[in-house]
């Protein structure tokens, strides 16, 4: 498919900042939205600056266009339900509205692998896996979006990478080196739980193919580097690269859960914004979850760029 322009909801954000300089460089006519109207500024293209679950604000916002990338979403392991809502699901709602409006015909929609978190080892999820519950309004609300997606009359392709590091990065890394500048990195297990990353890089490269390819209708594929890699030695590899000395402490996983439980509960109690700790961070880093590669090899023909590695090297890089 050929593009000639596209949207990109989310653009002051991290995927959507690398996604915009990618498609930029490749010389694509873009327009951004975002909340942040002084990153927006400095993006290099056009940008408008208003929130995507204001309907009346979209509509005037959206243009003709090829292609939108929905990159737009609030992304944390805790928040009130409502404010999730509004964010993933009733902007989606809003963004799908506007594409109806402007005839754009296709629609890249980021969503979460977090759907199939369940508080056990799980090795190579296939997309078709739901957990008995949602771990978290993050969650719930992404797999809500996506419902909304699947429902629409848009050709529509949707992505769920697993554990986005790079440049921009305002989650992963940024939150390991928080923990770790508090003296030492909790090791459940002795870190051998075995997990999932993705480069930003390689979540950019499939999205390009997602948006350029004649795909099947609806169709879904996760995303990650290939190479599951044990949380501990994705800790050491974090910190040699940022050129950080940390310490690690082995905890019981009975422990952590209890700590994390009571974080929560004064954080619900309003003492606290958000636990430095939750239960789906512990889970995160004390179960395996890697995921299966092989609709996105074989339909999207889509392989990492980057090796993990060569990503925390760029991140570095940019952080210089």
């Amino acid at each position: 498919m050929k593009i000639k322009k596209a949207i990109i909801t989310g653009a002051t954000g991290g995927l959507g900042r690398n996604l915009g300089e990618f498609l930029n460089k490749e010389g694509w006519e873009l327009l951004g939205f975002g909340r942040n109207e002084s990153i927006g500024k400095e993006l290099g293209y056009a940008f408008k600056a208003f929130d995507l679950s204001n309907l009346e604000e979209t509509l005037e916002a959206f243009e003709e266009a090829d292609v939108v990338f929905h990159c737009s979403a609030r992304s944390s392991p805790w928040g009130k339900y409502e404010l999730f809502y509004k964010d993933n699901v009733h902007a989606t709602k809003n963004v799908l509205t506007a594409m109806k409006k402007y005839n754009i015909p296709k629609l890249v929609h980021v969503s979460t692998p977090s759907i199939y978190f369940d508080f056990i080892d799980q090795r190579e999820v296939q997309e078709s896996y739901r957990a008995k519950a949602f771990v978290n309004a993050y969650t719930q609300t992404k797999y809500e979006a996506e419902e909304l997606v699947l429902a629409s009359d848009v050709d529509a392709v949707i992505i769920r990478p697993r554990g986005i590091f790079g440049e921009y990065d305002s989650v992963l890394i940024p939150r390991l080196e928080k923990i770790a500048n508090r003296g030492f990195l909790p090791l459940i297990k002795n870190g051998n739980a075995l997990v999932d990353v993705t480069y930003v890089g390689n979540v950019v490269h499939a999205m390009y193919l997602c948006a350029t390819k004649e795909l099947p209708e609806k169709s879904i594929f996760n995303i990650t580097n290939a190479k599951p890699i044990e949380i501990s030695k994705l800790f050491e590899m974090v910190m040699k690269t940022l050129g950080k000395e940390v310490k690690y402490m082995r905890v019981g996983y009975t422990t952590m859960m209890g700590v994390a439980t009571v974080l929560e509960f004064v954080a619900k109690m309003g003492l606290s914004k958000e636990p430095m700790i939750t239960k789906y961070g512990v889970g995160l880093i004390a179960h395996d979850q890697t995921l299966d590669l092989q609709r996105a090899k074989d339909i999207l023909g889509y392989s990492p760029q980057y090796s993990i590695k060569e990503g925390l090297e760029r991140y570095a890089k940019s952080k210089d």
